[in-house]
């Protein structure tokens, strides 16, 4: 779930027979209460033979080369034959692959009309397993699974998915594009800005024990590597520093520093949990005593005092327990 996706989708979701209506005739919409011209999908372009496929806040990639195309999220049942349009408009190869990054429904259950054309399914093995325990007709199961590390060669690109351990899902993975160099993230961070409040600041999707080791890794992984940039797996959010509402940001990329950013934050709220137990206050008082000193009130874009309460039982719960 992108960080503002419950904000900004329900709004959308007010307009959606308007929305299709103006796509089909090529006039954008305008977002509710804004002048931002703003389509229901769009593809574009960020490196040679590199693309991004967005539906809603929602955005995926995929990759043209001589010898087929490689994909990864397909969305949801209603974007997944828009993409493959998409794709058709720019190169008529078969798509080869369908990578998924992680296992939420939200992202990967528009698959079906690349299976049928015979892509094969990729996914980190407890993705695999997750679809098996719980699963949806929508969403194809993958016919090849991994533990650490999987590389897609075609023609003269390659999509590599590392896995860190849990973060947000059990089995979220991130990707390199090359030789563009591209970094692909869905749900862990979204650039432009690191410090971003969480959407749901219960972060019930999350694995909180987990995120310093993984955000560790990751920023182990852009370092070595030189990556710069960073394709997001959702539409940009923001909030206005004036009224604290979310805002749209344009841009489908943005730099690597997020990944650092949101080691920071994790950092950061885990650490304040801590040391407020460590200086005596008993747990339950600990959110409120957080909210009261403002601590990361400057830091946080969104802060909200209410959202951090909730925040915070979770980072408390994380320090005495350990989860």
């Amino acid at each position: 779930m992108p960080l503002l996706y419950i904000a900004l989708t329900t709004v959308l979701m007010l307009s959606l027979p308007f929305a299709a209506q103006a796509e089909e005739a090529e006039v954008p919409l305008l977002m509710p209460g804004t002048k931002m011209p703003f389509k229901l999908w769009e593809t574009e372009q960020v490196a040679d033979g590199v693309y991004t496929f967005r539906y809603s806040f929602y955005r995926t990639m995929f990759i043209v080369t001589d010898d087929g195309v490689i994909a990864t999220d397909p969305l949801s049942p209603e974007a997944g034959p828009i993409m493959r349009e998409e794709i058709r408009k720019i190169t008529d190869q078969p798509v080869k692959f369908i990578a998924y990054t992680h296992s939420h429904w939200d992202h990967v259950s528009g698959g079906q009309v690349f299976k049928d054309e015979g892509a094969t399914f990729i996914a980190q093995e407890r993705c695999a397993a997750n679809l098996v325990e719980n699963p949806r007709p929508s969403v194809v199961t993958p016919d090849i699974t991994y533990d650490d590390y999987y590389k897609i060669e075609l023609g003269d690109q390659s999509l590599e998915m590392f896995y860190f351990g849990p973060s947000h899902d059990n089995c979220l993975v991130v990707m390199l594009v090359n030789p563009a160099n591209l970094l692909f993230l869905v749900d862990i961070a979204n650039p432009p800005n690191g410090w971003t409040m969480f959407y749901n600041p219960a972060i019930s999707e999350d694995r909180p024990w987990h995120m310093v080791r993984f955000f560790t890794q990751l920023q182990n992984l852009v370092e070595e590597r030189n990556v710069e940039t960073v394709i997001g797996g959702h539409m940009s959010g923001s909030f206005d520093p004036v009224t604290n509402r979310p805002t749209i940001v344009k841009g489908t990329t943005g730099p690597a520093t997020v990944v650092t950013e949101r080691l920071e934050f994790w950092t950061a709220i885990i650490d304040a949990a801590r040391a407020e137990l460590a200086a005596g206050t008993a747990p339950e008082e600990v959110p409120d005593r957080i909210v009261e000193k403002g601590l990361l009130a400057d830091k946080i874009i969104g802060y909200d005092p209410k959202k951090m309460r909730i925040l915070m039982r979770r980072m408390t719960s994380l320090a005495l327990t350990g989860e």
